[in-house]
């Protein structure tokens, strides 16, 4: 094995953040997170008729690499500060679970739910929340 041979970790992270860099803005922000952007440049590594700009991909391709397709996420049009992560937003709504949960006044009217199923919703991929809501309603 030559030096020419070796390609080491660090190596392949700069070429990972060099071809996310290249890749629309949109696709970026709706990552749920780095280890994805690992994952959607490796299926474009085995997969060389893809276009070369992952957003002009077929949305069936985003998913068969990540199981959602992050251009169909929310924060991939309005964006995030760039300290904030899925992480803090499921902590946020758990944490707003827990005092409904928690309220005598949780269960006591139709309607009291919504406001947990929305914060749960807005952090939640689309696709995740349609497999919810089919085996809630099979």
């Amino acid at each position: 094995m030559t030096n020419l041979d070796l390609y080491n970790a660090r190596e392949q992270l700069a070429d990972v953040a060099e071809w996310l860099g290249w890749q629309d803005e949109c696709l970026a922000f709706g990552l749920v997170n780095a280890y994805d952007a690992l994952r959607l440049y490796d299926y474009a590594q085995a997969h060389p008729e893809l276009p070369e700009m992952a957003e002009d991909w077929e949305p069936e391709h985003r998913v068969e690499a990540l199981g959602y397709d992050p251009l169909d996420l929310p924060e991939a049009l309005k964006g995030r500060h760039v300290t904030e992560t899925g992480a803090a937003k499921a902590h946020e709504a758990l944490g707003a679970s827990r005092v409904l949960l928690d309220s005598v006044a949780f269960v006591a009217t139709v309607g009291d739910t919504q406001p947990v199923i929305d914060l749960i919703d807005a952090v939640m991929p689309q696709p995740v929340i349609d497999l919810i809501d089919a085996v809630m309603h099979s």
